[in-house]
């Protein structure tokens, strides 16, 4: 069949293509959304409605104008409250009557409960190191040769290594995830079906490392998958089945990319550049075996129950296992948690809700870890935002920006505690002092609202580069 739609994989590099400026007023003039109808009295740039493309049908039409990056910040705004539906779900859950998703909650509180500081900095440096997959020096020094004058193809060839590492590190979740899903998929099968489909899902090597793919993908392409498409072909079943095995297959291409020899294929390619030797400082195939290495440890037991909890108490919710009047709730949370997943998101974000000294805490934190500095003479730029709500004492915002070991601080509290503010800030500067860091700005201001994290990086809304496509 002719290539109609003329797909192609796209180029990771964003300078080599061609992408519009959304809030350019000398490109968004220059595009016209509608051809132009001699038999019909339109405007100039032949749409309809008023000066923004408004219609009075607006509200019905199936085609938007904006891109794919306005509708995110939009969405971004408008369900920016994620901490509050999460303390919200596990304040009114927890003791409720007994049932199975009431159960996990239980269950999940156990592994967020803490009984030392040194217990709480390690949860909250595990939490770290499971999202910040793309940390250390090896990773700082592929960043900076991004940032540099590099040549557009080592620059190809770093992102490719980078997307192929970010599967490979993601192997054990991904697999985690199609297990679930065959187990989903398995209760969904017309009972003849379910045993050989339970046969070939237990085939699989659910214990198999990072980078270990061969046999599963071998497994899923020529056994699994098309079991399913024929299953699916021959029951006419285009619901829940089919929509499950489109994500089984949407993981699997993942897990595939993330097979290690491909990994040093794409990392001996960026070597072979004649640029990277000049631009990278080190010995890189040191570097990337000690990483990894320690990637292939396996993940701290606390971690992963903190992980495997939240996940199994999101899905039961979801499917209305505590109740249909509460299934809005869990969307609500699983929303907020993919929308800060996004690819547009650029930004590390953390949601850890945990228990110390008999208070619930529920945080959220946005980290820009390359922040835009005044010049290139200055040092790595650090800006954090930080909500927490503590039971019992109330909500707080932090605004930090750290820059060779001095910091600049926004300390919103609750109004009630404002009186205490030459308290708070000896505290806080004590703290910091103990750390090694200078305070060049501490304010302590009453909360008022919740701000949104768009609030506080604007270059979210100012991003230069947009692909200005919606469909």
């Amino acid at each position: 069949m002719a290539n109609i739609l003329q797909v192609t994989t796209p180029n990771l590099n964003a300078e080599n293509r061609n992408i519009l400026n959304t809030q350019d007023p000398r490109q968004g003039a220059n595009q016209v959304h509608n051809p132009v109808d001699p038999t019909r009295v339109v405007r100039a740039d032949g749409r309809d409605g008023d000066q923004n493309g408004n219609t009075k049908d607006a509200t019905f039409s199936v085609i938007e104008y904006e891109s794919n990056y306005g509708a995110f910040v939009k969405k971004l705004g408008e369900e920016g409250q994620l901490t509050n539906a999460l303390e919200q779900l596990l304040s009114g859950l927890h003791g409720a009557e007994k049932t199975e998703v009431s159960a996990l909650i239980d269950k999940f509180l156990m592994t967020i409960r803490m009984d030392s500081p040194q217990e709480l900095l390690e949860f909250l440096e595990g939490q770290n190191d499971l999202q910040a997959r793309f940390s250390g020096a090896f990773f700082d020094k592929l960043r900076s040769l991004l940032e540099q004058n590099s040549s557009a193809s080592l620059k190809d060839a770093a992102l490719y290594f980078l997307k192929s590492y970010n599967d490979y590190s993601s192997g054990d979740h991904l697999l985690q995830q199609m297990h679930t899903l065959m187990d989903d998929i398995e209760q969904l099968l017309l009972r003849p079906y379910r045993n050989e489909f339970r046969e070939l899902a237990d085939s699989m090597n659910w214990e198999a490392a990072n980078g270990d793919t061969a046999q599963n993908a071998a497994m899923l392409n020529s056994r699994l998958i098309p079991f399913l498409s024929s299953y699916i072909s021959r029951t006419h079943d285009y619901g829940a089945v089919r929509d499950a095995t489109m994500l089984l297959i949407f993981h699997a291409v993942r897990y595939e990319g993330g097979e290690e020899e491909r990994l040093r294929k794409l990392f001996e390619n960026m070597m072979n550049n004649r640029d990277f030797g000049k631009l990278f400082k080190g010995d890189a195939r040191e570097e990337l075996e000690n990483i990894l290495k320690s990637g292939a440890k396996d993940s701290p037991k606390p971690m992963s129950d903190f992980a495997d909890g939240l996940s199994s108490l999101l899905l039961k919710g979801a499917n209305g296992r505590a109740g249909l009047e509460n299934v809005q709730q869990f969307y609500n949370i699983m929303n907020g948690l993919l929308l800060n997943e996004s690819v547009y998101m650029p930004l590390l974000h953390l949601v850890i809700p945990f228990q110390y000294e008999d208070n619930n805490v529920v945080s959220e934190m946005w980290v820009d870890p390359d922040s835009k500095r005044e010049n290139d003479e200055e040092g790595r730029k650090i800006k954090l935002f930080l909500k927490f709500d503590i039971q019992s004492v109330g909500k707080f915002e932090l605004t930090m920006t750290l820059q060779d070991h001095q910091t600049k601080m926004q300390l919103l509290v609750p109004p009630n505690l404002v009186k205490e503010n030459q308290q708070i800030q000896t505290d806080v500067a004590d703290i910091l002092n103990k750390n090694g860091i200078r305070i060049s700005q501490l304010m302590i201001r009453p909360r008022v609202r919740d701000r949104r994290v768009d609030e506080v990086f604007p270059e979210i809304r100012e991003k230069e580069r947009t692909i200005n496509v919606r469909i």
